[in-house]
């Protein structure tokens, strides 16, 4: 079901035309980091989803518990979340801010998949190819994939260049049962 990335989208875009352009709309995302980053700590959902509790006073602890006031944008963002129990989508929420940010900025996104975690000159020479595949700024996030067994992965946009074992593997398998027809 695509709703609730659909629903983020509209939030982010909502959000973002609210903040302008930016140092406001780059505090807002930090902003948004910070409360999406207390729903996902272990037993936050069960509380801030409470339906025992009212919405505001959810919203009062979700606040307190990010360690900072947020602007009124965000906390009337977290009431309407609240008050349909949906607290628990800020992170894709401002998952999907930085998206749109980083698309105005002209910034693109790649991800990178290892099956270990790789050293910062490793990094530095993924980052160099990324950016010279984006034709500019990116942003890389890395993520941890046992089942690549060893070599990378890289997604710049909807290019996906595979330079796994797993992806290896699974090409060479397909050439041998072309061959054998």
């Amino acid at each position: 079901m695509d709703r609730p990335l659909g629903s983020a989208r509209r939030y982010a875009s909502a959000l973002l035309a609210i903040a302008g352009d930016g140092a406001a709309a780059e505090a807002l995302l930090a902003e948004l980091d910070r409360v999406a980053g207390v729903v996902g700590t272990p037993g936050a959902r069960t509380l801030l989803d409470d339906p025992r509790t009212p919405a505001a006073a959810r919203v009062s602890a979700l606040e307190a518990a990010a360690g900072a006031p947020v602007s009124a944008a965000v906390r009337t963002l977290m009431g309407a979340l609240a008050s349909r129990r949906h607290l628990g989508r800020l992170p894709a929420i401002a998952e999907a801010t930085r998206q749109a940010l980083n698309a105005r900025n002209g910034i693109s996104t790649a991800r990178v998949s290892t099956p270990t975690e790789i050293g910062a000159d490793e990094r530095s020479k993924i980052e160099a190819q990324a950016k010279a595949i984006a034709g500019g700024g990116v942003h890389v996030s890395y993520d941890i994939d046992p089942s690549l067994v060893g070599g990378v992965t890289l997604r710049v946009g909807d290019l996906l260049i595979d330079g796994s074992v797993r992806g290896k593997l699974a090409r060479m398998r397909e050439r041998i049962l072309t061959a054998a027809g």
